[in-house]
């Protein structure tokens, strides 16, 4: 069996992604902390959605810390891309569950979503996929990778884009000033999550049209929108202090 070798200018997204879950981890734990408090199921949903996200980008850490140690792609990075997808996917799923609960919206929908998200998850663990395998070892062979990236993809914008939809017509009936400013603040981050991917996409891209090898920039731009997805939910349903005295008060001057 053959193995890629490192390419070294990929170590600057290995910091990347260490700086990123390190900060994912952190406002996991205070979420963890605020549904401790309060006890509610939309505060436990969301604190799994981050706590999902962090774990993904745990595992595509531990993956790339093992081709930066040992200068190949081995066994742990290619088990680290299915399930660092599939981490996702169950971020997905528990994140159309904390709208459907925040907007009481969408909930007949729930089974139909977690059963697609599970035949996801098998298909990306098939071994027709070849995670990290060099190209020359799969070349003629059955290839699904493309096409599980794809539904992946879709599978994924497609809630995003729903409970954007779902927060952007539920919030223009709101009077209070408050949750208008939450339901604001989660339909943007559910724009994040779609230019996250879009990015991810762009990625994809350069390596089938262009013969890129692969990490290029679309990655960190992509988790810059990972970041500010983990920041406008937080505050979504966390609401500081800070920040509900500020709407109060531009609510009183207006």
């Amino acid at each position: 069996m053959s193995y890629s070798t490192f390419d070294y200018r990929i170590f600057p997204i290995f910091v990347y992604y260490f700086f990123v879950f390190i900060f994912g981890g952190i406002v996991s734990i205070k979420m963890y902390k605020k549904w401790r408090e309060r006890n509610v199921r939309p505060t436990l949903y969301l604190t799994l959605v981050l706590t999902f996200l962090t774990s993904a980008l745990v595992v595509l850490t531990i993956g790339l810390a093992e081709a930066v140690i040992l200068g190949q792609f081995r066994e742990i990075y290619r088990i680290s891309l299915p399930l660092a997808y599939s981490m996702v996917i169950f971020a997905d799923i528990f994140l159309f569950i904390f709208a459907g609960h925040i907007t009481n919206r969408g909930k007949k929908a729930f089974p139909a979503i977690i059963t697609i998200g599970v035949i996801m998850i098998i298909i990306l663990f098939l071994p027709w996929n070849w995670w990290g395998m060099p190209s020359e070892d799969y070349e003629g062979k059955f290839n699904i990778r493309l096409y599980s990236t794809v539904c992946f993809v879709i599978y994924s914008l497609l809630i995003y884009g729903y409970i954007a939809l779902i927060c952007k017509k539920v919030k223009q009936g709101v009077e209070d000033r408050v949750m208008y400013t939450g339901l604001t603040l989660f339909f943007y981050s559910m724009i994040s999550l779609i230019l996250l991917f879009l990015m991810l996409i762009g990625d994809t891209l350069m390596i089938t049209l262009f013969n890129h090898p692969g990490y290029t920039d679309f990655l960190y731009i992509a988790w810059m929108f990972g970041l500010i997805f983990i920041i406008l939910s937080y505050m979504s349903l966390v609401m500081p202090d800070w920040l509900i005295r500020r709407i109060k008060k531009k609510n009183m001057e207006s």
